[in-house]
């Protein structure tokens, strides 16, 4: 018997989502009707699936028909560890929800990967049936190894402010605009692959 997280539906229209495990992954699933596919939009921090800055993202998302599903993929025990000892965390973490989401026969399966979390997206997407994966990351940030392009072939799309800036939350906010598009190209030549 598979056992899914569970769910508590909360009034701003969101759900609570728990991935349980030895720590407890928590996220905030939005659902669009009849949407094209799911974004799951990864952060290396503990809180910011609440607020503004995670509103932001989601509305053109849904604006653009897809579904999301933020996660924090850090306890706020290890917001403060260095990115070095928590990037295993953060690729099984995301596996996890990678996993799950398509076991429960989620399609058109998408990844957003922000800051510390951008390498963590192709380790954690392998096998999981991720149609494209965008990233967002401070300049000089790899978010993939020779090797994982190689793997992912054209699937990725990273985002990244000019040298020498700062990653702010406009920087992000616009990669997920492009981003967007890069997901409507990658599902539309999936489905094309199919048919």
């Amino acid at each position: 018997m598979t056992m899914h997280p569970p769910i508590t539906h909360l009034p701003t229209g969101g759900t609570d989502v728990v991935y349980p495990g030895d720590e407890a992954i928590q996220g905030r699933l939005h659902t669009e009707p009849d949407a094209r596919g799911l974004i799951v939009i990864a952060y290396p921090t503990a809180f910011s699936r609440f607020g503004r800055n995670d509103e932001h993202l989601c509305t053109p998302a849904h604006q653009h028909g897809y579904s999301t599903l933020s996660v924090d993929l850090l306890t706020p025990e290890e917001t403060t560890v260095s990115p070095d000892a928590v990037h295993a965390h953060l690729v099984r973490r995301l596996a996890s929800v990678l996993e799950d989401s398509r076991r429960r026969g989620q399609t058109g399966l998408c990844v957003f990967a922000i800051g510390a979390a951008a390498p963590a997206a192709l380790p954690a997407s392998d096998h999981q049936d991720v149609t494209a994966i965008a990233t967002c990351a401070l300049p000089g940030v790899v978010s993939a190894s020779d090797d994982d392009v190689d793997r992912a072939g054209s699937r990725v799309l990273e985002c990244t402010p000019t040298l020498g800036t700062t990653l702010t939350w406009d920087d992000v906010d616009q990669s997920m605009r492009r981003a967007l598009v890069w997901f409507d190209a990658a599902l539309s030549q999936r489905r094309q692959e199919i048919t």
